[in-house]
């Protein structure tokens, strides 16, 4: 059947034989079927056709003078324009072997001479009809990638822009996440009366899910640290019962919620199934604390109860609260990072840098060089986020 010439090409076709009659042939039968066909009679043509139009699909003689087809294959693929076009090989050539060299060269189907029209038309169409797909799939990956870019933005939004200039101490917090979105987030919240509320907090799962599981739950504890501004675990239980309500998916978040009176250094606080943040004492000479759990994560069961303890912070001490994505961090042999290595390298840093006007971010920076050296060539597989809080330097 004859292609109707009002209806646009099907496919664009490079045929590369040194012979004549098979251009011919190929070009005629294939533009019968309505595909677009360039006939090039040798290696060198092909390759300066195909890299100033790449066609959807290239037929290839083995045999041709000066450069066969081999190697035309091999150069096609070295060039990042020709890479991904298939390669059907068309060859006399018969043997195994030959077979075999033509798909190490990256060819994706072999044709042996003479060849029969119909095998010739159907391979054609289903290697074509493999590159639309491939070429829709790449488009919708491409769609994807920028709406999870969209989506980290947006999810950066909920982020403080600001850390508070809270006279006497120090902050200093950061979110690197393992993909475009996350599931760990951190908050800085004005509350009454000078205080503020420092969360820090972990979403099962990561990808889009796990981000707007995090935009909600960031929100919810902004909304009730606002309702009860002195009752950390009143705020974890209201936030526990909106997200039952509000959500059906098999989800929790871990958080840590405290809330810090600048003025006499108090932190009351609630550990809703959240690592447990270290305080380290007068530059580490005190001692360190952990702060643990005072309940279950959130959004796991209705009707829990959390309890609320409360820890002081004097001069010269620190407050550390991170993420897993720090302690569970893996090298290239898959060893983790650990909370051992976390505690050793707080204690030497904070000797060191305990006078300085900017202690909490040293620190912060040091952690993460620390942690960044561990993993060397691994990949980050987890999100990653921390807080420090200095109470200004300890008196001399």
């Amino acid at each position: 059947m004859e292609h109707d010439p009002t209806k646009p090409p099907q496919g664009d076709i490079l045929i590369v034989d040194d012979a004549p009659a098979n251009l011919r042939l190929l070009s005629q039968m294939l533009a019968e079927q309505g595909y677009r066909v360039r006939p090039a009679p040798d290696g060198a043509l092909a390759l300066a056709a195909a890299r100033a139009e790449p066609p959807d699909l290239i037929l290839l003689d083995i045999r041709m003078p000066e450069m066969n087809g081999y190697e035309v294959c091999a150069r096609l693929k070295e060039t990042p324009e020709t890479h991904d076009i298939p390669v059907i090989f068309i060859s006399a050539l018969d043997a195994t072997q030959d077979k075999v060299q033509a798909f190490a060269a990256g060819g994706v189907d072999y044709v042996t001479k003479p060849f029969q029209v119909e095998e010739v038309l159907a391979r054609v169409e289903t290697h074509l009809a493999l590159r639309r797909l491939q070429a829709r799939l790449q488009a919708a990956n491409q769609k994807m990638e920028q709406e999870l870019a969209l989506a980290g933005e947006v999810q950066a939004g909920f982020l403080p822009r600001t850390l508070p200039d809270i006279p006497g101490w120090q902050l200093a917090a950061t979110l690197q996440p393992a993909r475009e979105t996350s599931g760990d987030f951190y908050d800085v919240i004005a509350l009454p009366g000078g205080r503020w509320g420092l969360v820090l907090a972990d979403v099962t799962d990561k990808g889009a899910g796990a981000a707007l599981y995090m935009a909600l739950s960031c929100t919810l504890l902004r909304t009730y640290a606002a309702e009860y501004p002195a009752e950390p675990a009143r705020v974890l239980e209201a936030v526990n019962r909106r997200l039952l309500a509000d959500t059906r998916t098999i989800q929790f978040v871990t958080v840590f919620y405290g809330v810090l009176d600048p003025a006499s250094g108090s932190l009351v606080y609630g550990n809703a199934g959240h690592w447990p943040p270290l305080v380290l004492r007068d530059r580490g000479a005190g001692g360190m604390e952990r702060l643990d759990a005072t309940g279950g994560a959130l959004g796991m069961l209705e009707g829990r109860t959390w309890r609320q303890d409360t820890v002081h912070l004097d001069p010269g001490d620190l407050l550390l609260a991170y993420t897993d994505g720090i302690t569970e961090a893996e090298d290239e042999g898959q060893g983790l990072y650990g909370e051992a290595r976390l505690r050793a390298l707080v204690h030497a840093q904070m000797a060191a840098v305990a006078s300085r006007p900017d202690a909490a971010r040293a620190l912060q920076a040091a952690i993460l060089a620390d942690v960044q050296a561990f993993a060397g060539a691994a990949p980050q597989a987890d999100d990653l986020a921390l807080v420090v809080v200095v109470r200004g330097p300890a008196p001399a």
